[in-house]
């Protein structure tokens, strides 16, 4: 008698009651936590044992579930895609996952011998916001290389491993940690001016968390895209992206040792290493910080003209790339492989719109570099003053917010915000408690860009008005970096989503 319905139907009862078991966790690395309880115990009758049911299991719950997002066990990379997603609706668009959590499609972890893998790491760029899987970047940079490369036999492959609002430093650390296995011959990545933003983890129901799982005392320290609509309801975007403070500095330092680090692992592991510079508008600043750790022949700038120019766009909203724009990064890059040889064991043909891109693009991109743009136009449009207050914020005030402060005033553990300097010696800072008996004698650190300057003692019913000198070098500077660090918080209502730990109700740089 066939024995394989009843087969079946016992693996589908254990897949369901794997499933009561997983539920209680995300689609994903999360449910190990409860596995462990399991062990050994012959809990959900040892289900999560066998790797046939575990999938069905993580299949039907993926199924079952909305959203996109999964955590995963690394707080600096926080967050992939739900594994095997099948035509999930994202945004405008739709996307499909491999069981690692990428926008990809199946392929072996362990690169078989004989295969030249390239590997295309960055954000939302390469996931291909807002694009069919089959016209991102490496899909073009695939098809150039398997028409054009001779040499070595077997096969060419293109993976692209980006997660939407990634920064430069998750990315790293995403593919560092899994060099030995990947192996790749060459890895592009891809650096975009908001990677200096905190990259959020996910929520249990598949959408995005609001902070950085590496650094939780942040809180809400996400104001990426729509921040400053989203925590104060109005335009403007945050100046963080220029990195004219020490705020911005300091983490555009943090992904430049990121990004010389994995260059050198890959080398480490038999690879060649290509930063594609897209930090568009500061073209001049992104090189001399990211590429600081690289050789001449691993770092290749792309002009902002392309961010601008609507045939490479989405949309006049949204500057991801489109097909087009896709394609051109593509012939960029192939032309720069081919005659830096960044693939040794491949020898490639000159293909006419790959080197007429490079000739075009690479000469526009070292001349912006030289000559950078100036921002006084942009200072023109909008201010940046030396003083905020939090009664009467308007656009270009929450610009001055680069982490952690809501509508309200309300400061996270960790908070900073830009002022204008230009010799003012002295930094007044006023708000109040939130009538919370336990966070009563907190005490906040006060710096400005590097320097401590003091702290605050914050009681629960109490305001405050406190003065703080400032260095006489950093007093000099045009702009700086206020900045809160808290020792303690409290949970905000309604949903306790919110770490707080006082009210600001005015920023001032003020003359002695």
């Amino acid at each position: 008698m066939d024995q394989g319905p009843k087969v079946a139907s016992r693996r589908l009862a254990q897949a369901h009651r794997a499933i009561l078991v997983l539920a209680a966790t995300t689609a994903g690395a999360a449910a190990l936590a409860g596995w462990s309880l399991l062990r050994g115990r012959g809990g959900a009758d040892g289900a999560l044992f066998d790797e046939s049911v575990r999938r069905a299991a993580l299949d039907e719950l993926v199924a079952r579930g909305s959203g996109v997002w999964d955590t995963f066990p690394d707080a600096t990379v926080a967050r992939v895609l739900q594994p095997n997603l099948k035509g999930r609706a994202f945004d405008t668009f739709t996307v499909d996952s491999n069981e690692l959590g990428l926008r990809e499609r199946p392929f072996e972890l362990r690169k078989p011998d004989g295969v030249t893998r390239v590997v295309i790491l960055g954000d939302s760029y390469v996931m291909g916001y807002g694009v069919a899987a089959d016209e991102r970047v490496g899909a073009h940079l695939e098809r150039l290389l398997q028409a054009h490369a001779h040499g070595a036999k077997g096969p060419i492959e293109c993976l692209h491993f980006g997660v939407m609002t990634w920064n430069v430093v998750a990315e790293c650390a995403f593919l560092r940690r899994q060099l030995s296995l990947v192996r790749p011959d060459l890895v592009v990545q891809v650096a975009v001016r908001n990677d200096l933003e905190d990259n959020p983890g996910a929520r249990g129901m598949g959408s995005l968390a609001s902070f950085w799982p590496r650094w939780p005392e942040r809180g809400d320290g996400l104001l990426f895209v729509e921040g400053p609509r989203i925590a104060f309801g109005t335009r403007e975007n945050s100046w963080l992206h220029f990195a004219l403070d020490g705020e911005g500095r300091a983490r555009m330092e943090e992904g430049g040792r990121a990004i010389a680090e994995l260059a050198r692992k890959v080398e480490g592991v038999g690879g060649r290493y290509l930063l594609l510079d897209h930090c568009c508008g500061m073209l001049a600043e992104s090189q001399r910080v990211y590429a600081a750790g690289l050789r001449a022949e691993q770092s290749l700038p792309l002009p902002t003209s392309i961010s601008r120019d609507d045939r490479y766009r989405n949309s006049e909203r949204d500057a991801h790339w489109n097909r087009a724009g896709h394609e051109l990064a593509a012939l960029y890059i192939y032309e720069a492989v081919r005659t830096r040889g960044l693939l040794p064991g491949r020898t490639l043909d000159e293909v006419p719109e790959a080197k007429e891109a490079a000739a075009r693009l690479l000469p526009e991109a070292q001349e912006e570099i030289d000559r950078p743009p100036s921002l006084k136009k942009l200072f023109e449009r909008h201010r940046i003053d030396p003083e905020l207050r939090f009664d009467r914020i308007d656009d270009d005030a929450t610009a001055q917010v680069t982490s952690s402060i809501v509508r309200g005033g309300f400061v996270s553990p960790y908070a900073s915000l830009l002022l204008r300097c230009e010799g003012r010696r002295r930094l007044l800072v006023a708000g109040h408690g939130l009538g919370r008996g336990e966070i009563d004698g907190v005490h906040v650190t006060v710096s400005v860009d590097e320097a401590t300057v003091g702290t605050l003692t914050i009681a629960a019913d109490g305001r405050f008005a406190t003065p703080f000198d400032l260095p006489d070098a950093i007093a000099a500077r045009p702009f700086v970096a206020v900045r809160f660090q808290a020792d303690d918080f409290c949970y905000a209502p309604p949903d306790l989503r919110h770490d707080i730990v006082f009210a600001l109700e005015r920023v001032a740089l003020v003359e002695r």
